[in-house]
């Protein structure tokens, strides 16, 4: 009877442990099926967002018997730093500035411990990081544009104090940066091809932030959204997302620079990268001014938007037939008419002179000793033209054209030998010089000065439609004498003796025009530069457009 008890006990016994595993089983499995229903978890981890991963998390849904993952990803846009208004309403705007505070605020590694990371890391890919989303990788080389290009600057700002006599010049404010906000997203609603969380732009934003990094756009194609970019390190590329629309990967490839190539961080970049140029008519208290008084839109991206644009200051048919045959000399005359009536883009106190290229013809000069040719060496020529002129015509001292000359004097004694290493002194001189210019231009009436435009366009163009002219025939030894000095032999007379009727003081009047006019757009050069591999050929008509990007 007493073993029988035993039996029993141990059978008992053998029982509970049994129910007590299935039971274990069963909890765990449950468990397990209440985190596998966790999508997305794995994909929302350090390895692949950063320290964006910091906002993943995983929200319990009892009434569904599933796990939902939340995490957090940027709206990434360009705006001025003093912007407070952001794509989400109420939420803070963190711009990107290169400080240890923006390094924090944007969630992104400094170099230093960026660099730690990747060596930590257990597999590499030498060139690509195909592993991390590539926004991570966009914000660290925005971060890194800034920090570095600012303290470039800073050095060039501090290398050679003020000469006797002159002020130290303020430092400069930048009106143009990078911002982002946190947006919180669920995985739920991630469409399922999708693999890592991607950051969102718009398609204006993504074209400026190209621009401000160094890349040029190889291809653009709207039609099927294929997208292309590169330059600098880095590499841009496309495709279409089923449900979700155009998704582009952003990547690095080689090593970037972000010193003297970088692109002044103006407002300007917004209109410059669409082929749009803002220019010296587009303030409203000129417009108001004068009933006659127009306002221009200086468009030179498409063929047919260059046609528009020459019509609206008003060229000729002829003249616009010959522009599309050919309209280059050493460079194309597009570049004359955006320096004679450009806004300045050089922010005072900075060093910074790079812009994106508004137009489709290639800047094609180099700088350095070794240039082709030199805008320092044309401003010379075309000031020994301009002391023969005021001695010819015995020009008294404050006249205009002998003020010119002086004013550019007193910049050559300052040394602007080098054009591609100007101190920040020179460049200052050279931007009072043409705000000076600016002044006199917006102190006439507009049609005056577009008139003196029009007839220099249009005695160019005439010129260049013989193959065997001057301007078709300039060989490569002394390009910039050959330029001015038939410029100003040639076609300034042309200029001022195109109203054959007119008064001895209106030719008087248009030669001080041209002169200003010529002198304006050498100086904007000299403060200005584009990169010979950029040219425009993103459509105009994108500009502003907040087409939804996604950053895969």
């Amino acid at each position: 009877m007493a073993f029988d008890n035993i039996n029993q006990n141990v059978f008992g016994f053998t029982a509970l442990i049994v129910a007590l595993v299935a039971l274990l089983t069963t909890v765990l499995q449950v468990l397990q099926q209440y985190f596998s229903s966790a999508e997305g978890y794995r994909r929302c981890a350090e390895s692949v967002m950063g320290e964006w991963a910091r906002g993943t998390k995983r929200k319990l849904r009892p009434q569904e018997f599933r796990i939902e993952v939340i995490f957090e990803t940027p709206v990434i846009f360009v705006a001025p730093p003093t912007n407070k208004r952001g794509p989400i309403a109420g939420k803070d705007i963190y711009y990107i500035d290169g400080t240890a505070l923006s390094y924090t605020n944007t969630r992104v590694l400094p170099p230093g411990a960026q660099r730690q990371a990747e060596a930590e890391a257990t597999a590499r890919v030498h060139t690509a990081d195909d592993e991390k989303a590539s926004w991570v990788n966009l914000l660290s080389a925005l971060q890194l544009k800034e920090e570095q290009s600012r303290a470039w600057d800073q050095e060039w700002r501090t290398k050679a104090p003020p000469r006797g006599g002159l002020t130290k010049i303020k430092d400069p404010t930048y009106p143009l940066a990078v911002g982002l906000q946190c947006k919180t997203r669920s995985w739920d609603f991630i469409p399922s091809s999708i693999t890592k969380p991607y950051a969102t732009s718009a398609i204006c934003h993504l074209v400026e932030m190209m621009a401000m990094l160094g890349l040029y756009w190889k291809v653009f194609d709207q039609s099927i959204w294929n997208l292309r970019a590169e330059g600098n390190g880095f590499i841009l590329t496309s495709t279409t997302v089923h449900g979700l629309g155009v998704m582009v990967a952003f990547a690095t490839t080689g090593k970037s620079n972000f010193k003297e190539n970088r692109v002044i961080p103006s407002e300007a970049v917004k209109e410059l990268t669409f082929g749009t140029v803002p220019n010296i008519f587009d303030e409203e208290s000129y417009l108001n001014r004068d009933t006659q008084t127009q306002s221009l839109d200086l468009v030179f991206g498409a063929p047919e938007d260059v046609e528009t644009t020459l019509e609206s200051i008003g060229c000729q048919a002829e003249t616009l037939k010959r522009y599309k045959k050919d309209h280059k000399h050493i460079f194309s005359v597009s570049f004359e008419i955006i320096g004679m009536l450009s806004k300045v883009f050089r922010i005072r106190g900075s060093n910074f002179r790079m812009v994106p290229n508004p137009t489709s013809d290639s800047w094609l000069k180099r700088n350095g000793p070794k240039a082709s040719w030199k805008i320092t060496t044309l401003m010379s020529i075309f000031q020994t033209q301009l002391s023969k002129f005021i001695l010819s015509e015995d020009l008294a001292s404050n006249h205009a054209i002998s003020e010119i000359s002086t004013h550019w004097k007193a910049i050559t004694a300052l040394d602007c030998s080098d054009e591609a290493n100007l101190s920040l002194e020179v460049r200052e001189a050279i931007h009072n010089a043409l705000d000076a210019q600016t002044a006199y231009l917006l102190s006439i009436r507009q049609a005056e000065v577009l008139a003196v435009l029009v007839a220099h366009i249009t005695n160019v163009m005439e010129v260049l439609d013989d193959p065997v002219s001057p301007l078709n025939v300039i060989v490569l030894a002394n390009k910039e004498d050959a330029l001015m000095s038939y410029y100003f032999q040639t076609i300034r007379p042309a200029v001022v003796g195109t109203e054959t009727e007119s008064r001895k003081d209106d030719e008087a009047d248009r030669n001080v025009i041209w002169v200003s006019l010529i002198f304006r757009m050498l100086c904007w050069l000299l403060l200005h530069d584009f990169d010979k591999a950029d040219t425009k050929i993103v459509p105009a008509d994108l500009k502003g457009s907040r087409m939804p990007v996604y950053i895969g």
